[in-house]
């Protein structure tokens, strides 16, 4: 979805979205039971991921250290994210995530995203603004399969 603001090889290049230490495992993406199934399609097995009490999955990160870096299960170094368009909604948005509250939703930017810091956050502003990308976002939010925490967003 963000095509128009963030260039492939960009994030080919970074992948700081699909890499977790332990201290920031809780924003790892969340996939639902159809998710899994395409998952396993593309030959990464089920027991990759740990099923929570929601029904939905998490990847399975079995860390030894507390700096030790692990990524996303979907994630061959070589080719990028082996989901291509049956990824999880959470993770064609990032680094916008949604987030509700009693009043409204609205869209967080994460911070620690390289590619929209200065000129780059200007230009998803304007693409969410005037090209209506915040419309067509919010209109999928039923497809975010877990609320977290605005730890590390700022509204955007």
């Amino acid at each position: 979805m963000l095509r128009n603001v963030l260039k492939h090889e960009t994030c080919a290049n970074c992948r700081i979205c699909c890499s977790f230490v332990k201290n920031d495992v809780w924003e790892a993406p969340v996939f639902s039971e159809q998710e899994i199934e395409e998952i396993e399609k593309k030959g990464i097995g089920r027991d990759r991921f740990l099923q929570q009490k929601d029904g939905n999955y998490i990847a399975r990160y079995d860390f030894q250290t507390d700096t030790e870096i692990l990524l996303c299960p979907c994630l061959d170094e070589e080719r990028g994210c082996l989901l291509g368009e049956h990824k999880p909604f959470e993770c064609s948005i990032w680094p916008l995530r949604i987030f509700e509250n009693e009043k409204t939703a609205y869209l967080g930017l994460a911070e620690i995203c390289p590619a929209f810091q200065g000129e780059g956050e200007k230009l998803l502003i304007h693409e969410l603004e005037e090209n209506g990308l915040r419309g067509r976002i919010m209109a999928l939010k039923e497809k975010q399969n877990r609320m977290k925490p605005e730890k590390g967003y700022h509204r955007v």
